[in-house]
């Protein structure tokens, strides 16, 4: 799939990040966004814990059905665990290769997956054959050059972002990704930015549970230790100055499947 590894751990940590209020801010903007009714069928691509998949449930309940697809175990098994009785069902499987018949859905999720998938076109290709004709989608997706994150050190954060860009397949994908959403049958309904800005660097925050994910990553890709525990002193003793700015773009693809074109 991409740099990251989706180990128990990292599983856990991933937890914690989606339960940030950053996090839930951006499951309550997709909802909105998505304006669910009752009786839909919704695929969640990479659902995670399963924490939007219990949302979307409730808003389409109560005939319709959430099937939440993700490649890690433990994260399965967590939204298993916290389903209770919502209309959801949870698989696991690969985004290239949906585990689910074509046509079946009428909305498809895809929450910062497509970027960690080397083959991003083929996971189009599986959105677009699950969903009915006039179905649509919506994909959030990040472009890893639009970070902004205060440091001391600016060559040091530099180093370390552009590090980080490693982690996934496509850094800078929304920047391609329209023609690649036209190629495989989309129209592109509305793109919007979605930033997420801290202004304080404190657990809980985004930018806090970042570094530690960032931190643990670049371990494994040739920066020495005493480098990372620097950059993290620093960004605390920014934050003790009250000085802590940090802020991501993300970016919302609302799109909608052509119906079929008789002759």
């Amino acid at each position: 799939m991409s740099g990251l590894q989706f180990s128990s751990e990292a599983a856990e940590k991933l937890i914690a990040a989606y339960k940030t209020p950053d996090m839930v801010r951006q499951r309550d903007a997709t909802l909105q966004r998505l304006e669910l009714k009752p009786g839909e069928r919704v695929i969640d691509i990479g659902c995670g814990p399963g924490f939007l998949c219990k949302s979307m449930a409730a808003a389409v309940r109560p005939t319709g059905k959430v099937v939440g697809i993700d490649i890690s175990r433990d994260l399965i098994e967590f939204a298993n665990n916290l389903k209770g009785d919502d209309p959801i069902e949870y698989r696991i499987g690969n985004a290239t290769a949906l585990p689910v018949a074509a046509e079946e859905f009428d909305v498809a999720v895809s929450t910062q997956v497509i970027e960690y998938v080397p083959d991003a076109d083929a996971v189009l290709r599986e959105i677009a054959r699950v969903l009915r004709p006039g179905g649509r989608a919506f994909m959030i997706d990040t472009d890893f050059d639009s970070w902004v994150w205060h440091s001391a050190d600016a060559k040091r954060m530099t180093d370390i972002m552009k590090g980080w860009e490693l982690h996934c397949a496509h850094s800078q994908l929304p920047r391609t990704l329209i023609p690649r959403l036209r190629a495989v049958g989309f129209t592109v309904v509305d793109v919007e930015g979605y930033p997420i800005i801290n202004t304080t660097y404190r657990t809980g925050d985004f930018s806090y549970g970042l570094s530690r994910l960032i931190y643990d990553f670049l371990l494994t890709r040739g920066f020495e230790r005493n480098v990372l525990d620097a950059w993290q002193a620093d960004l605390l003793e920014v934050e003790q100055r009250k000085s802590s700015f940090f802020s991501l773009n993300r970016y919302f693809f609302n799109v909608r499947k052509e119906p079929a074109r008789h002759p």
